[in-house]
Parts: C-alpha cells; structure tokens; sequence
C-alpha cells in the first residue's frame, strides 16, 4: 500500500492519495454472484440456472462497488493509523479508481488539533464563597408572605407610589385615533412591575383615586406590533383605586400552610435557612466551577475542527427547536439559523477538547462513591429521595452527566490546587440570583 499525506499550510483538514492492491476482488466477486444466482428468480428460468452474463450485468456493478469500498474503508483507517493521524468523525472520499490491479483513492478529513495545555500555577482565578445571613432568611419568608398577599383599597386621597397596585381604565391613541389592543377597563396593575411598556407605569406615581390623566409615550422600535413599533402614542388614562399591599400575619396558620406542621416560627426558620444553604451551596460550586473552566479555556489558543463544531451547533439547535415546539412557539417564525449557534458551539467544542487533555493526562474518573454522594446530594432536595435515587440508577443518560459533573469538578479542584486563588466573598442575593 502506498500512503501520500497533503498537509495543509492552515486549518485541520488533511488530504490523503491511497493506493492498495486489489487482491482477491476478483474472486470475492464471483463468489458472490455465484450465491446471487443459487437463489435468483427470473420468467423463463427455474431457480439457480439464470446465466452468469445475465447476474452480472444486473448485480456486477453493485456487488463490485461493495466489497471495493470494504477494501477502502478498511485501507484508508490502516493508512492513517500509520500516519498517526487522529482524525475527527468520517472521510470525504473524493475519488477512487481501479488500476493496474490497484485501487487508487483520495480523501479528506480533519484531524484533532494538539492542545497545549497552559501553566496552570500562571491561571488567575477569583473563588466566591459566600454565606446565609439572618437577613437573608428574613427576605425569603418576606417573600413567602408576598406570594399570598392582598391588595386593600387606601383612602381616597392616597397618592399612588412604586409598589401600590393601582386599579384603572386607559385608551391608546395614535394620531388622535384608538389602536388595536391599547384599551382596558378595571385593570389591576402593580406600579413598577414592568407590564406595561417603559414610562406608562412610571406617570401614574402620584395620582388618586378618581384621577384621570393623559400620557405621551413612545412604543420601543423592537415592539411585537411593527404598526406601533417606535411610535408615539397618547393613553388616556383612569385611576379607580389605590390599594396597599397586606402581607399575610406570620402564625401558626401561615406558617402551617408552608408544610411546617408544629407552625412555629422557630421551625420554618430552620427548615428555609437548610434550604438556602444546599442552594447557595450548589449555586456556589457551578459559579466557581464554570469560572475555572473559563479561564483554562482562555488560556490556550487552539484552532478547532470545522465539522465538530458545525455537529455541535446543530445539536444546539435542535434542542432550541424543541424546546419552542414545546412552549408552542413555531421555530420557522422566529427564523433560527446555524450561524446563531457557532459562536456558543466553538466554546463548548474548545472547553471540551481542553478538558479532555487534562482528564487523560491527570487519569480522572468518576468513582462509586462520588456517584452515590452525588446521587444522594439533588435527591436530598426532593419529598421522596429514595425515588429520585432508583430513577438515577436505572437512567443510563442520567448517570453519564452525574460522570461529566463530577469530572469536572475533579478538574476544577486540580486547578484551584495550583491556580493563583483570590478569594470572593458575595452575598446570597448575589450568588444566587445571578448564577452563571
């Protein structure tokens, strides 16, 4: 077999000209079209005595054409394991020909690139550590309280603020006329909620009860209705009622309410700051783990294979399209495109490949035990953990992402040993609310 290999003067994608002997084609052919014609059938003959010249010409070709691409694929992958050639998925045979009893082929494909791995004790990476304050536990059961509070009617001479839910009538007008949608009668509306476009909310601080105003306002230009996209519109606009926001007593009943059974405070305290703590304990450990793999990620340059991260958008892709199928948004009016997805494909493509160095280097792997610690840490945030348990052990995708999550922490902990670590302190609030 005679190997020439065409390098390229830039990018991954390499040229191979192979030529390899025949060998026994010839009589691979044959036999196969001997067993072709054992079982054969044709008008005006009986099983088995169809003509040789009448199975090959209508089986030859194909028959040939076979067993020529197993001797292909089958050099092709000798000739570039002799090359040490690492190639990235499946050839493009450009061509290939029968002479001087040889076959001659040509093909293309990429090869993984070399990463260099960078000096990991040069990395600079910031580590958040963070805890649950008092003050913190106090905003969560104020939040508990907001989600069943009520709105009662103030005075009549209550001026309408941030926070207030107001109760009003309003027509839109654009070039003096009433536009499609721009009208509503008894709306509840809280001030600073963001429902309505931007200023709406805003004018009807100060106003009372029984107080009517009118409003010059400007649609945004990325609007949803394009006939009133950057538009300037008047609203006519109505106050009904003011009403204060009532939170719920925290008592035995509220408290019960939330599943706490004794309705002590004491107890729903403890049982919301265990909470917290797992949450910013794992909201913690993505952030910190995800910079970590940013800044590896950012240190080495390294040009990527085109096909890998073409495969990777379109994956990316898809599970966007599925997801709008799934919220009943059609994927065709939001007018996706691949390109959309390179950008997001070539990190997850250049992340990987620099993660895979390192796991292969450094010999990690995931072991029982961390599986079952894993397993038992998201079960523990569940009513019926031991439930959660058996569907993770009898979910075969399930547990390669357990592997994947925990590898990447064995690399992330490696990091951090041998980084230059500044320590972060944020709050619950900002850790939480803002995970990466």
């Amino acid at each position: 077999m005679q190997v020439t290999v065409e390098k390229p003067k830039t990018g991954l994608e390499y040229k191979i000209n192979v030529v390899v002997p025949i060998g026994d084609l010839d009589i691979k052919v044959a036999r196969r079209l001997n067993e072709i014609r054992r079982t054969i059938k044709m008008d005006g003959f009986r099983t088995g005595k169809v003509p040789m010249n009448i199975v090959k010409k209508q089986h030859g070709a194909g028959v040939r054409k076979d067993f020529s691409g197993e001797i292909i694929q089958t050099a092709f992958y000798d000739a570039v394991t002799k090359e040490q050639l690492n190639i990235v998925g499946s050839p493009m045979f450009e061509s290939f020909v029968e002479k001087a009893g040889n076959i001659e082929f040509v093909a293309k494909f990429e090869i993984f690139p070399t990463i260099n791995l960078p000096d990991l004790s040069k990395l600079k990476i910031e580590r958040i550590t963070a805890k649950v304050a008092d003050k913190d536990v106090e905003d969560m059961i104020t939040k508990l309280r907001e989600q069943k509070q009520a709105w009662k009617p103030a005075n009549a001479n209550k001026k309408a603020k941030k926070g207030d839910q107001v109760i009003i009538s309003f027509v839109g007008k654009k070039d003096g006329k009433e536009f499609e949608g721009g009208k509503a009668d008894d709306l509840p509306l809280e001030i600073g909620s963001g429902r309505m476009i931007l200023g709406f909310e805003d004018s009807i601080i100060g106003m009372k009860k029984n107080e009517e105003k009118v409003i010059d306002l400007t649609f945004p230009k990325d609007y949803q209705a394009k006939d009133l996209a950057g538009e300037d519109v008047t609203f006519d606009i109505r106050v009904h009622s003011v009403q204060s926001k009532i939170l719920p007593e925290l008592d035995e009943e509220f408290i019960k309410s939330l599943g706490i059974k004794d309705g002590k405070k004491e107890s729903l305290v403890t049982e919301i700051k265990d909470n917290m703590v797992k949450e910013l304990s794992r909201a913690v450990d993505n952030k910190n783990r995800n910079q970590v793999l940013e800044s590896l990620s950012n240190a080495v340059e390294v040009e990527l294979p085109k096909s890998v991260i073409n495969q990777e958008a379109s994956k990316l892709m898809q599970n966007q399209i599925e997801q709008f199928n799934q919220q009943g948004v059609k994927p065709e009016d939001v007018g996706l495109s691949l390109s959309a997805f390179i950008p997001d494909a070539e990190r997850r493509v250049k992340l990987g490949l620099v993660l895979g160095d390192i796991i292969k280097n450094n010999k990690l792997k995931a072991s029982d035990e961390e599986r079952k610690n894993f397993i038992a840490e998201q079960a523990s945030s569940y009513e019926d953990p031991e439930e959660v348990i058996k569907w993770y052990a009898t979910n075969k995708n399930a547990q390669q992402e357990i592997d994947s999550v925990i590898i990447e922490r064995q690399v992330s902990e490696l990091i951090l040993t041998k980084a230059v670590v500044k320590e972060v302190k944020k709050s619950f609030s900002e850790v939480v609310n803002k995970v990466a």
